[in-house]
């Protein structure tokens, strides 16, 4: 088997991966019985070990402060909404019998979605304080449960503009001023997850809350209008190891089919892919065909088990530039290879 033949095998695992968790959100938030037809995934080019893959022009800007940019009151975002890590209070499972009605759907919140999830994949994500020992580390990506090796364990969320769009980025060309939650893909098209904050577990930003500007307004709709309850769409909150730890998850590209009826629990946009008018909410009804966006490939990252991993803080190698200047908690996992596709 050639190289060709083995990267369109690992895409097609990696998109079928993807596929499940979609319709697992899906019957999470919709009920089990709920009318959720098949999608086709694109071949998608699974990650060149040959570019960088690190997070893109980050130059060492605190990781503890929150997506959405609003944190003034000196407290542990933790403390701010509550123990996201905590089991669910008293909450039940989505029940079986089904719940596509809009009112039952509307009543599932992101801790039933993640009770079910671990109850029907065996493993789901929440956020917790960091154990990477830094002041920096903030909140943590964590497991709970078991996955195994190979597994997509999250998706990365928000904005993804390719290489035509770099000018129309909030700050361009010091795009990390204005955001500490990017990453690229090895063609180059970099996904922006500030605006995606954290999921369900806050409201979304406006545009000027953001400090964006307005032209962004109805990327930001479109944005906020797909499945927020969604605990994979955490993968931004992956910190990297501290010194003499190993990663335990790698990021893969993937592709996805805009029309697809399973796109709103996909928790990207494309710049310029929207409306001049936001469709209307929701967005995307789930489990049908309406209301879909052109005809393109949705560029997405996912995080994926480079180990089995049981109840522990998912970790992600940063692979930041040694031509930029580096922040003091990042020790690189491998120089070398950092230098190589770097250079």
């Amino acid at each position: 088997m050639d190289f060709d033949e083995r990267r369109e095998r690992l895409a097609h695992h990696l998109g079928m991966q993807i596929q499940h968790i979609a319709k697992q959100v899906h019957a999470a938030v919709c009920g089990h019985n709920a009318p959720c037809p098949e999608v086709e995934v694109s071949p998608a080019a699974v990650e060149d070990p040959r570019r960088p893959r690190g997070l893109w022009g980050l130059t060492g800007r605190s990781r503890s402060v929150t997506p959405s940019g609003d944190d003034q009151t000196g407290l542990d975002p933790a403390q701010k909404s509550g123990d996201s890590s905590a089991e669910a209070r008293g909450t039940e499972a989505p029940s079986s019998s089904g719940r596509s009605d809009s009112a039952g759907a509307a009543s599932v919140t992101m801790e039933d979605v993640t009770a079910t999830l671990q109850e029907r994949m065996g493993f789901s994500l929440h956020l917790a304080p960091s154990a990477v020992g830094h002041a920096d580390a903030g909140e943590g990506l964590w497991l709970r449960g078991r996955a195994k090796t190979g597994a997509v364990v999250g998706l990365y969320p928000g904005i993804v503009y390719t290489r035509a769009d770099y000018r129309d980025m909030p700050g361009y060309p010091k795009v990390d001023n204005e955001s500490d939650f990017l990453i690229s893909r090895f063609d180059g098209a970099i996904l922006d997850a500030k605006p995606w904050g954290r999921a369900s577990l806050e409201e979304p930003q406006a545009a000027a809350s953001l400090g964006y500007r307005e032209r962004l307004a109805d990327t930001l709709a479109q944005l906020h209008g797909l499945e927020r309850r969604h605990p994979f769409s955490l993968a931004h909150y992956a910190n990297h190891p501290p010194a003499g730890r190993r990663p335990n998850i790698m990021i893969a590209a993937y592709d996805f089919r805009e029309e697809d009826s399973l796109r709103r629990y996909i928790p990207n946009v494309m710049f310029r892919s929207c409306p001049a008018t936001p469709l209307d909410s929701p967005a995307f009804p789930a489990g049908t065909g309406e209301k879909t966006l052109p005809s393109r490939p949705l560029l997405g990252l996912a995080l994926v088990a480079t180990r089995e991993i049981e109840d522990e803080e998912l970790l992600l190698n940063y692979r930041l530039s040694p031509g930029l200047a580096r922040p003091s908690w990042y020790t690189a996992v491998d120089e070398a290879e950092d230098s190589r596709r770097w250079s």
